[in-house]
């Protein structure tokens, strides 16, 4: 409180005046209430206040946590978080500096990790920063690793995003680290990745995988020392600077993006001045990439980065188990590789990975900003919004459109309603080509025979795969017959073409022939000297002959009708 206005309340309270709170307010600028509140008895807030802290309650699960070997107190926070919400636990700044105040962290025990420096040109560092969950500004979640190659004298850095952390991830990524340094270093030091060390016969030693790739490339493999991440300073050290991906989250809306992030962030490493040589990286590479080995002749890097290879058409799509998938224009006519995982085709250029598609059965797929820069210049810019997604809508729309609905009643109607049904089974399109090149006669037979059947079908993609074979053997001629012997035979419910209603109408249609063949087969069976075919057939033969007979069996069969066609 005002030291005066303390003092005119006292003398007006001794001479027994009756204090005038508004003029006294105006008089030191105070509000007339808080003059009041003075005047009976208020103190004021008191200059230091020995207040506790809400996560007092804490304190001990705090403790316990920060003694667990390498948990952060980052990482405590985030547990606390989960385990009791953040109205409890309150910010992260907060927490930090009561820790801090505290003292609850424990002193690092050590006993020295010794400086060491190697040759200019002389060791590489190789890192991954693993299983990084991101979200796009829409909400969808990536879970990314980033390959991380830095060189020990330089401190030079190469990053990659990488979907997957596999032998092949690993070495496509190496090596596109080479091309970026424009050369390798001596040795390289590996953290103790599956795909480097092999560590299933106890002793740890190199795979033969990585000794092969350092035997063509020229480098020599070591392999950092088992829960050592100080062999390995340089790189763990700026792998830190990579969290600084996280500030991204929900700031991206492709995958695209969110690489060119990535290699932003490389950049800024490779410009920003190290506080260990207090020189830019990228000034001292300038003078380290003298010293680095030639990379080895094109085919050798070639026969990593491109296994398989697909060529970009001029409509910027590759073609995949029959789909269209888009890359960015610029890559018309160039060999891009493709990679499949989680249901998503991941498609890899030079043997950087440039985009992804959700893998589904439209037969085209467009990504937005390919086709628009596939338009650019074909189109008026006043129209060219509209002209873009009116297209793209119309593509999105053409797995709906080619979709064919006819039953097997309507595929007896005309010649090309049984191909638009042949078209709906996935085996029918051999059966359709093979078709196309018959002569109007044999085109006849075969839909004869097709027809025979077709009221008759049980299951449509067994029908029609069973088709081919008998298109081969006689045009379908006697297709109806096949068809019966096939689920006479047939073990179980699923290898049956026929309904029960359809085998037993075929079964009185052709009663002759079957007695017959019946007669035959059991006849063979019998005679003296069983040849191995027929011991086979005893063999398997329950008591009812016609229930239970061998598959693979060829049966011989003639009919009068059939040799008078």
């Amino acid at each position: 409180m005002n030291k005066n206005l303390k003092g005119d309340l006292s003398i007006m309270d001794s001479m027994g005046i009756k204090p005038n709170y508004a003029a006294l307010g105006r008089k030191y600028g105070m509000d007339w209430r808080t003059v009041k509140k003075y005047h009976l008895g208020y103190q004021g807030k008191p200059s230091t206040r020995n207040k506790g802290s809400k996560l007092d309650e804490y304190r001990n699960e705090i403790i316990d946590k920060l003694s667990i070997r390498r948990l952060t107190v980052r990482g405590v926070y985030e547990f606390l978080v989960k385990k009791y919400g953040i109205s409890n636990i309150g910010s992260y700044s907060n927490f930090n500096e009561y820790v801090k105040k505290n003292k609850l962290k424990p002193a690092k025990s050590s006993d020295g990790n010794p400086r060491y420096e190697t040759p200019i040109g002389q060791m590489g560092e190789v890192d991954w920063k693993e299983d990084i969950k991101i979200a796009s500004k829409y909400g969808e979640i990536f879970v990314i690793n980033i390959f991380h190659h830095s060189l020990k004298f330089s401190k030079y850095s190469y990053t990659e995003l990488s979907i997957q952390k596999q032998t092949d991830d690993v070495f496509r990524c190496l090596i596109n680290s080479f091309k970026y340094f424009g050369g390798i270093p001596e040795v390289i030091l590996f953290d103790n990745m599956s795909t480097v060390a092999d560590t299933s016969h106890g002793k740890k030693k190199q795979t033969a995988a990585i000794k092969q790739l350092a035997k063509e490339f020229g480098f020599k493999v070591r392999l950092c020392g088992t829960r050592k991440p100080e062999t390995k300073g340089t790189v763990e050290a700026r792998n830190k600077i990579l969290d600084w991906i996280r500030a991204y989250e929900g700031e991206f809306e492709t995958l695209e993006e969110l690489i060119q992030d990535i290699e932003d962030i490389n950049k800024e490493m490779n410009i920003t001045i190290s506080q260990e040589t207090n020189m830019s990286p990228t000034a001292l590479f300038y003078k380290e990439k003298e010293y680095l080995k030639p990379l080895p002749e094109s085919s050798i890097i070639e026969q990593y980065l491109r296994p398989n290879k697909y060529l970009v058409s001029n409509e910027s799509l590759i073609r995949y188990n029959g789909k269209k998938y888009s890359v960015d224009p610029k890559l018309i006519d160039e060999e891009v590789t493709v990679n499949v995982l989680d249901n998503k085709l991941y498609i890899y250029y030079n043997g950087k990975l440039i985009t992804y598609h959700e893998l589904n059965e439209k037969p085209v797929n467009y990504k937005p900003d390919h086709y628009a820069n596939l338009m650019k210049g074909k189109v008026k810019d006043s129209d060219f919004d509209t002209v873009v997604n009116d297209n793209l809508q119309l593509m999105d729309g053409l797995l709906e459109s080619r979709t064919i609905n006819i039953n097997e009643l309507e595929a007896t109607k005309s010649a090309d309603a049984l191909i638009a049904y042949l078209n709906t089974s996935e085996y029918g399109n051999w059966i359709i080509n093979h078709y196309a090149h018959l002569s109007t006669k044999e085109k006849l037979t075969f839909i004869k025979g097709v027809n025979s059947v077709l009221p008759y079908v049980r299951d449509r993609d067994t029908f029609v795969s069973y088709i081919k074979y008998s298109l081969k053997n006689n045009l379908c001629k006697t297709l109806d017959f096949d068809c019966w012997v096939n689920d006479f035979m047939a073990y179980s419910e699923s290898e049956r073409i026929l309904t029960d209603e359809g085998f037993e109408i075929i079964e009185l249609k052709y009663q002759k022939e079957i007695d017959t063949m019946i007669s035959e087969m059991v006849e063979s069976m019998n005679e003296p000297q069983k040849n191995d075919a027929n011991l086979k057939i005893e063999r398997d033969i329950n008591d009812s002959v016609y229930k239970d007979l061998t598959t693979g069996i060829d049966l011989p069969f003639s009919t009068k009708e059939n040799d008078d066609e």
